[in-house]
């Protein structure tokens, strides 16, 4: 792969991750600006390049703020400029990253996008139950067109050079929270609607969701060494593979969560996804964790400590992912450069992931043999 020479072994390693092992450490991608390259840092790894290089655009030109995010030709520049100026470590992977928001499925049902210069919004399109159909043809919408628009562009020009990432749709749950509104969605999952109605309006967005994740995996097939990549985490798989998410799940007591949730990741989405990854997002979605550890559905639980709060290697959160080891689980942690030999004195580094950044291309490939020590001296057999 000609942005990721290393790529054989670093898919050996992943391979090894899926199955709560190590080859010679734990995963770990680190990504830095390129050595000799005249841009300047990108963002970090998980929220790649889609944010940047954006002067000149003014704040009320709608036309070239949807032309940014939209036009196959200036997203796809934008990729390979990103993958020419960033040096790939360890697992990093050069991917392509189509990102409408975490929730871009909302189009598909008629909640246009709304481009803004920092973000992508969905309105909220539901106001009776009665009155609104999910039973469209959402292969006709404009936001389902474009990407697979875009994705083709991405394949038809990869030529064994990056993958590419299934573009970000969102899961029926948050995706419905956007649509009907947050607290209205909250009502109605205790009871104001029949829970035959609302398990069917899953189950129809559901079959969406499963349709749109079966065509861009066969898309991408080729490109991404005969398995599925996942994006915004960078994770490869050596079949399907997408994310399961809730954030929405914060506002929902355990019982409810339970009740709904479960019934996404075991209906829906398990039906589908072969290597499954949960993003739990912040402190308040934690009372959700002993749920989400039992279930055999979930591989692996991605931590983000949300915004405000401390770093993914802070104390405070040592005893959570040890309970996700213990449980048999997969870690993967986005964490600051120097929070990794930290977490690696006190966790196993079989089935850990770490995703970080580093200010050079040197400080990366110091970080990677570093690892490796780290690795060999932390607690491979012991995770209490």
């Amino acid at each position: 792969m000609y942005y990721k020479p290393d790529w054989p072994k670093a898919k050996e390693r992943m391979i090894a991750w899926w199955k709560g092992e190590i080859i010679d450490r734990c995963c770990i991608a680190v990504t830095s600006p390129r050595k000799g390259s005249n841009r300047p840092p990108y963002p970090s790894l998980m929220e790649g390049p889609h944010l940047v290089d954006q002067e000149g655009i003014a704040d009320n030109d709608m036309e070239a703020i949807k032309s940014w995010w939209a036009d196959p030709e200036t997203v796809y520049k934008r990729m390979i400029t990103w993958f020419e100026n960033t040096y790939w470590g360890g697992e990093a992977i050069p991917r392509t990253y189509l990102n409408w928001g975490a929730s871009a499925m909302c189009g598909f049902f008629g909640s246009e996008p709304q481009f803004t210069k920092k973000t992508v919004w969905y309105p909220k399109i539901i106001t009776d139950w009665k009155t609104f159909d999910l039973k469209v043809d959402f292969r006709s919408s404009w936001t389902y067109r474009r990407i697979i628009e875009i994705t083709k562009l991405f394949v038809e020009r990869c030529n064994e050079r990056y993958f590419v990432g299934v573009p970000e749709s969102g899961n029926v749950i948050d995706d419905l929270s956007l649509m009907r509104g947050m607290e209205e969605l909250v009502f109605d999952m205790m009871g104001d609607v029949p829970d035959a109605i609302l398990r069917s309006i899953m189950k129809t967005m559901g079959k969406v969701w499963i349709d749109y994740h079966e065509t861009i995996y066969n898309l991408t097939y080729e490109c991404n060494d005969h398995g599925g990549v996942l994006p915004w985490m960078g994770t490869w798989a050596p079949g399907r593979h997408d994310q399961m998410a809730c954030d929405f799940s914060s506002l929902l007591s355990p019982t409810l969560f339970n009740k709904w949730v479960v019934f996404e990741i075991k209906e829906i989405y398990s039906s589908w996804c072969e290597y499954r990854t949960y993003h739990l997002d912040g402190p308040d979605a934690l009372k959700h964790l002993d749920t989400l550890i039992s279930l055999p559905e979930i591989h692996t639980i991605q931590w983000t400590p949300g915004a405000g709060n401390p770093t993914a290697g802070s104390g405070r959160w040592i005893p959570y992912y040890k309970r996700i080891q213990a449980a048999g689980k997969n870690l993967f942690l986005i964490a600051p450069i120097n929070d990794v030999e930290a977490l690696l004195t006190q966790l196993s580094p079989n089935g850990l992931f770490i995703c970080t950044q580093a200010d050079s291309e040197e400080e990366a490939k110091d970080l990677l043999k570093k690892v490796e020590k780290w690795s060999a001296n932390g607690n491979i057999f012991s995770v209490s």
